[in-house]
């Protein structure tokens, strides 16, 4: 535009030929003839018609379908696997002999490639109608160390709620685990949710948005009676709302990296920051807050049923001799009686507990190291009867589990009394059954300071501990007798005893 002014000023105010004002300004007699024939500035909208009319070579015009055909293909495929502008020009020449040049293959391509640019819908999604979910990674400082985590990510749709969760994988039970938490946080639950086919979720894609879902998965929908549903393989815009969240916690409620010392106080801390996150911004279009619009769809949500979802994994496992089950390269321990059963182990994210019979037998915190070994000493209690022996050396009596002064009051009997201390002291463990551990643990101790290591000390400290536990009620005052003599007591007719007997008594 200034240099078509210049070379109008030029010609009409001070007369100077097309020579002279080439020269003076520094540019070909063609560029000043052409715009003085013009006679027009030239606009943006001038230029793209003069400069966008330009006829392609016959060359050009012999692959163009071809290109067409190849970006139209590219739809179908895996956004980071397609054709790039050069990877087509090379394939021209190979395989049709193209005889033109890169430079304009790469323009073609770049207007085709916006000319079948996917077009999206805007959505208004109603109230209480779909949530979306997506897992989500980042880093912590967890009890001093790095720690990768993953993050489980669902929001609202309508009032764009979040709920966040950290755990240290993404198996089935944590992905169970996760709606549990959700749905208890939002106080309901959406009618649909819309999700990527994961392998805790879908066994297999099939035919258009037909899957074959995991047994588990469907379970939990039926106890919270929502329906999912399942984007399109490669397909995360569907599910737009979730993808933007997951980078968006990540850069906002993890940096810096939080140092915590255990998962649940990293959760408390997310849930908090969801919801005062939510307090502070404002849905899109609307005049009210996140948690304005959540309080709202609250009462569109389905409510929660009476009794929580088991988010757990189900394995059938078989007690070995040493009353031992494997999962996952650990071993857990079960009661002696169960050895060569099946039973059912139930793997929760943080506990495993073991089934048979219908009837819980064990439970223990959940190990994520390997090869670890966790048993409880009250499981081996009634083969130790057998064995007292190998108490001395038994895996769950070494455990930090057992109180240090059940070691020393083992060392002590079995000084005394040898293999006849170890029995009974077995016998002492097992009064825990009866009284439980902490009054055991305080009656060992008692007698600890009398430096007397024998059962029948123990036993006596037992019933002392347990008898200062009973008091006695006093009667009330209306029946208090004044005297003994108050008291009657009939005396018993020994006749009556004889006629149910049939023996004459007299």
């Amino acid at each position: 535009m200034a240099q078509f002014y210049n070379i109008k000023f030029l010609k009409e105010v001070e007369g100077l030929s097309q020579r002279q004002i080439a020269t003076k300004l520094g540019i070909s007699r063609n560029t000043v003839s052409k715009y003085l024939i013009q006679n027009a500035a030239p606009t943006t909208v001038l230029r793209k018609r003069v400069y966008g009319t330009k006829e392609y070579s016959p060359e050009t015009k012999r692959v163009i379908p071809i290109i067409d055909q190849w970006l139209e293909e590219d739809q179908k495929h895996w956004k980071k696997q397609k054709h790039t502008a050069i990877k087509i020009y090379k394939r021209l020449v190979d395989e049709y002999d193209f005889k033109g040049s890169a430079s304009n293959i790469r323009k073609i391509v770049a207007k085709r490639k916006k000319k079948i640019q996917e077009v999206f819908i805007p959505l208004d999604f109603q109230l209480g109608h779909q949530f979306q979910f997506d897992w989500g990674e980042a880093d912590i400082i967890l009890q001093g160390r790095t720690q990768r985590i993953f993050l489980f990510c669902v929001q609202l749709s309508a009032s764009r709620m979040r709920f966040v969760r950290a755990y240290i994988h993404e198996k089935q039970e944590a992905f169970l685990d996760g709606f549990v938490h959700a749905f208890e946080f939002f106080g309901g639950i959406p009618t649909e949710g819309l999700l990527d086919n994961l392998k805790t979720a879908v066994v297999r894609v099939l035919q258009g948005r037909d899957r074959l879902e995991q047994e588990t998965f469907v379970g939990l929908q039926a106890h919270y009676v929502f329906k999912a549903e399942f984007c399109n393989p490669a397909s995360g815009n569907e599910k737009g709302r979730i993808e933007g969240t997951v980078g968006y916690i990540r850069r906002n409620a993890l940096v810096p990296y939080p140092e915590v010392q255990t998962l649940e106080e990293l959760n408390k801390y997310l849930m908090d920051w969801c919801v005062k996150e939510a307090s502070r911004t404002h849905v899109p279009n609307k005049s009210e807050t996140v948690l304005e619009m959540w309080e709202k769809e609250k009462s569109y949500l389905s409510p929660l049923p009476p009794i929580r979802f088991e988010a757990c994994k189900l394995l059938s496992c078989k007690v070995n001799k040493t009353s031992l089950i494997t999962v996952e390269t650990n071993r857990y321990s079960v009661p002696c009686r169960f050895a060569g059963q099946e039973v059912w182990a139930k793997i929760f994210v943080d506990r495993v507990i073991v089934v048979a019979q219908n009837q819980v037998i064990a439970e223990h915190e959940r190990s994520y190291e390997r090869n670890q070994i966790i048993t409880i000493l009250d499981h081996y209690l009634e083969i130790l009867l057998k064995k007292p022996r190998a108490i001395r050396d038994a895996h769950a009596f070494q455990t930090t589990e057992v109180p240090d002064v059940f070691k020393r009051f083992h060392l002590k009997m079995r000084e005394q009394e040898g293999a006849a201390g170890d029995r009974k002291f077995i016998r002492l463990l097992l009064l825990h059954r009866d009284i439980g551990m902490e009054k055991l643990t305080n009656a060992l101790l008692e007698a600890e300071k009398t430096q007397v290591f024998r059962y029948e000390v123990v036993h006596e400290m037992i019933q002392k501990l347990t008898n200062q536990d009973i008091t006695i009620q006093p009667l009330p005052t209306d029946q208090t007798p004044i005297s003994l003599l108050d008291y009657k007591v009939s005396k018993s007719n020994i006749e009556q005893y004889g006629q149910l007997t049939g023996v004459n008594n007299k």
